[in-house]
Formats: structure tokens, sequence, C-alpha cells
């Protein structure tokens, strides 16, 4: 069914009744919950990688293009966006704190001996409960962030290419509180361009300490199964965060549509490479990477790429 299109500022989109512009509510209604990153929150807006339709008057590749090849592009995913929190490291601190804790309680019991749980047994109990939680507390809290903030891969991109139509998209996996010495590195999906449905969704995200809170937005690569496209198969996220509106994501994903169908450049002129975060990028399987073909240069990724 054909729809009114309207332009706000710079980016075109059909019309709905009611407050929030969409291009597709059917393929939202029918999502499962699935492996998704963003649960159940209320789309924004939803997208079609194949259709011809024009969501942004300035496509930009944000700054977000870690590479380009002959035949495709590794776009940044987002936590490549932005430096690890700080309250993340700074969870190192209690960790280290329980740790320590359950060694002054084992020598508290050590010193004190038998002659303590006879004369003392509550209190004994006591200092070996705290001993045996600060143990076991403090070490997987330390093997889980240690895991994620050292171990795992600094970024978790995507590749889109433009020749084979398959999209490569990083899965990462929580490491397991539990089995601290097991270490699961990230897996990799293979997804046509066909079933991408990409999506902006609007996220309250409130600030350390409950002071204040912000909207932001993030662009969700969204994948419906091949047996049923109705159905999520997957989801990641890329790019950045955005601020005040999506538009500037909307830009984003106007880059590497036209990239995919319409041959349009691998990186905008001028701009250079992604190098933030990409220290211990994963490696891709070699499948994906030779069907990528020869890297490019900056200078070659600025023209748009033979047809």
């Amino acid at each position: 069914m054909n729809r009114p299109r309207k332009r706000y500022g710079d980016v075109l989109v059909e019309e709905w009744e009611g407050e929030e512009p969409f291009f597709d509510t059917d393929f939202a209604k029918k999502r499962t919950n699935g492996t998704g990153q963003v649960g159940v929150a209320q789309p924004r807006r939803i997208l079609n990688s194949t259709g011809g339709d024009q969501v942004h008057s300035g496509p930009s590749s944000s700054d977000v293009v870690l590479a380009a090849y002959e035949n495709g592009i590794m776009i940044s995913g987002l936590r490549g966006s932005a430096s690890l929190s700080l309250l993340a490291w700074f969870g190192f601190l209690p960790a280290l704190g329980l740790v320590a804790s359950s060694f002054f309680g084992a020598s508290v019991l050590l010193k004190g001996g038998w002659e303590f749980l006879v004369h003392e047994p509550g209190v004994a109990f006591g200092f070996a409960f705290g001993t045996l939680f600060g143990a076991l507390f403090g070490t997987s809290g330390f093997s889980v962030l240690f895991r994620i903030l050292v171990l795992m891969p600094s970024d978790f991109p995507v590749i889109f290419n433009r020749k084979t139509k398959d999209v490569w998209v990083t899965v990462p996996s929580m490491p397991s509180f539990i089995r601290i010495f097991e270490f699961q590195p990230v897996k990799f999906e293979r997804h046509s361009w066909e079933s991408l449905q990409p999506r902006t969704y609007r996220i309250l995200e409130v600030t350390a300490g409950m002071s204040s809170a912000r909207w932001t937005y993030i662009l969700t690569m969204v994948f419906g199964r091949e047996d049923d496209p109705t159905k999520v198969a997957s989801e990641v996220n890329i790019g950045f965060k955005g601020w005040g509106d999506d538009f500037e994501l909307l830009q984003l994903w106007e880059h590497i549509r036209q990239y995919m169908n319409d041959a349009g450049p691998a990186l905008d002129p001028g701009e250079e490479f992604k190098t933030f975060s990409t220290g211990r990028l994963p490696k891709f399987p070699d499948e994906a990477m030779a069907a990528l073909g020869r890297k490019l240069s900056e200078s070659e990724a600025w023209a748009a790429p033979k047809t």
C-alpha cells in the first residue's frame, strides 16, 4: 500500500498516523525475542535494505568505517564507538576487596584454630561464610571483568559484501561467572542482505548515580530467518549512539544502503579510516575475508566502486 511521504529536514519518511514515523509495522509486530540485544523496545523506525527508498539526502560514513576492500566494507560495532566505562574498570576494586577479605577471614580462622570454633562457634561460622563468599564472588567477578575488558575484542564489527550480498556479523558471548577459566571467543554469523531490515531505537539512558537521564538512539541490524522472514534470526548494533534524534544514524544507514545497492563510495571523500578502539579486532573466517578481495587505501575507498 502506498503511503504519503513527508520530508523532515534532510530525512524522507513515510507518514503514519500517530507520533512516530515507521516504514513497516508488520515486521515489528511479528518479531520475536530471539537473540535480540534490544529486547522488546519499540523501534523508532524500520527501514529496508533492498528497496530504493532514500532515507537521508546527505549520506555519511560517519567515521565508523574500519576498512574498505574491493568487494566490501567493515563497519564498527557500537562497542567501538566509545571508551570502556570507568565504572567497569572500577569494578575491579570491589572484586579485589572481596578477595582480600577472604584472605583476612582465612587468617583469622587459622590463628584461632580449634579453640576459636569451640568457644565462639557463631563467630567462627560467620568468618567461614564471609571467607567463602569473598573467595568465590571476588574471584568470579575479577575473572568476568578481566575477560570482558582485557581479553574480549575491543570492537564487534560487521562486514557488508556488495558482491556476494553477504553480511557477516560478530556475536559476543558473556563470560561464565562460574567457569572462571573458560573463555568463549566471539562467533560469526553470515546473513543475506535481502534478509536485513535495519531499525533505529530510542532508549532512555540513565547516567551513573541516577543524576540525570537522556534519550539516546541506536542503529540495529535486524536479520530475518531464511525460513520465516517475520521472525528475527539475529540483531547487532553498529555505528554510534545518536543524541537528540536518529538523523545522523540515518545518514550512516543511507551510506551503507547506497554502497550496497547503488555503487556508492566506501568512504566519504577526505575521511579517514577509523583507528580508535581497533587494537583487538576479531578475526573473521577465512571465507569472509577471501570474498572481500584486496584491501583498499583511503584514496581508493573515496572513489565509487566499479560495477
